[in-house]
Order: C-alpha cells, then structure tokens, then sequence
C-alpha cells in the first residue's frame, strides 16, 4: 500500500500540491486526471522519489519513504513501475544525466563503469 498524507510541493515558491491526501491498495487500478498543469505528474514524480517534497508524509506499506536513507529508498524503487506519456526525459538534464539516471538509481555502478 502507498499512503501520502498532507503532502505539499511547491516550485520557486508557487504551490503546486497543497495538502494532498490518497491511499493506493496492491491491486487497484487508480487514475490521476486533471487539467495539463495540475500537478499530476509533480504528484507521480514525488510519489516515487523523484522530487523532494516540501512537507508531509510518503508511506510505502509501514515504511516513511520521505525520511529513509538513499538505499533505503532505492529498494522500494525496485517494487515500483511507472510509464510518463511522452519522451519522459528530465528537461532540466543533459542527455547523458538522463540516459544515467536509471543506472544512478538501480545500480552501484561506478561513474566510469556507465560511461
């Protein structure tokens, strides 16, 4: 079970989730919809780690996600499968931080090995 409880995101001061709330049962189908904007993707990206949120909490089963230590989390990420509609790269990175990235998450890899 995923739980988020409260959870707040905002960028450069702007909120974009404010006090957000839901549960996802092992087994049940879920949709996220909204207005292009809305906070969807934030809200999937933070679920899984990938934005650090502002406050609240992020429960994976009876785990604290949110306060675990990296490889903590990285062991949970290995349960987790998730699609983004699109290209789904990280606008923010070069292209070599985007192929790495999930070599950076899923291994221990040294910088040279995945070069």
């Amino acid at each position: 079970m995923i739980r988020v409880e409260n959870l707040n995101k905002a960028f450069n001061g702007k909120p974009v989730l404010t006090d957000i709330s839901v549960t996802f049962e092992p087994g049940i189908t879920n949709l996220i919809i909204g207005r292009s904007g809305s906070g969807k993707t934030v809200l999937l990206k933070s679920i899984v780690g990938l934005h650090e949120i502002d406050s609240g909490n992020i429960w994976y089963d009876d785990k604290l996600f949110n306060k675990l230590e990296f490889r903590e989390k990285k062991e949970i990420r290995k349960e987790i499968g998730m699609l983004f509609q699109g290209s789904a790269l990280f606008d923010s990175r070069t292209v070599e931080e985007n192929v790495r990235f999930p070599l950076d998450m899923f291994t221990d890899q040294s910088l040279e090995e995945k070069t």
